[in-house]
């Protein structure tokens, strides 16, 4: 049977929406493709019609969270103009921990990214994927926030404070006030 383009872009969506839901409560390795379909109503050869592996659906997903990290990144550096540097990278890095701790995609990200990235062909690799550096780097430039020594070091620093989002159960319920002290820290230490 084929579907209508708009049909095409409906079941998309709802794979796109289920495989992220699984990526965050199962992990890639526990979903099958037959898991997939039955969700989304369609017959699991129907599935290639859309992606050609498990891994490239699952690669998409992880594509669409990095993209919505960097716009919530993006919208709080550009909410904050007119405030000094640090503050303004210290907004950003809360903003996208706060994204990541809402959605339970740090999850997804920590125990999947890795694996997914060595499954992947090179060629889609390279053309589609970007380390994190790349994209904090590109904030860095547009907002001209030059930190004092190098963006390597602060997309590190970047890197090592998001990573708290996965230790937010054993840091207990001062993690709120934990990751502000340490990122308004970082953030001061590499822009003032």
């Amino acid at each position: 049977m084929a579907f209508t383009d708009y049909e095409t872009e409906q079941l998309r969506k709802a794979l796109l929406k289920e495989t992220r839901r699984c990526a965050v409560t199962l992990g890639m390795k526990k979903t099958s493709v037959d898991q997939l379909t039955k969700a989304v109503g369609i017959a699991k050869g129907s599935f290639y019609k859309f992606y050609e592996s498990k891994e490239m659906l699952f690669f998409t997903v992880l594509e669409g969270i990095h993209a919505e990290l960097y716009e919530v990144a993006d919208r709080a550096l550009c909410e904050s103009d007119g405030l000094p540097p640090s503050e303004r990278a210290a907004k950003a890095v809360l903003a996208v921990c706060r994204r990541l701790s809402d959605t339970g995609d740090m999850v997804f990200i920590e125990h999947d990214a890795k694996l997914l990235l060595q499954r992947l062909p090179e060629g889609v690799k390279k053309e589609h994927y970007h380390d994190d550096e790349t994209h904090i780097r590109q904030l860095l430039e547009k907002y001209d926030l030059m930190p004092r020594r190098g963006a390597s070091l602060a997309a590190a620093t970047v890197r090592g404070l998001i990573l708290t989002v996965s230790h937010k159960e054993q840091i207990g319920e001062l993690y709120p006030q934990v990751l502000e002290t340490l990122v308004y820290g970082a953030c001061r230490e590499l822009f003032e």
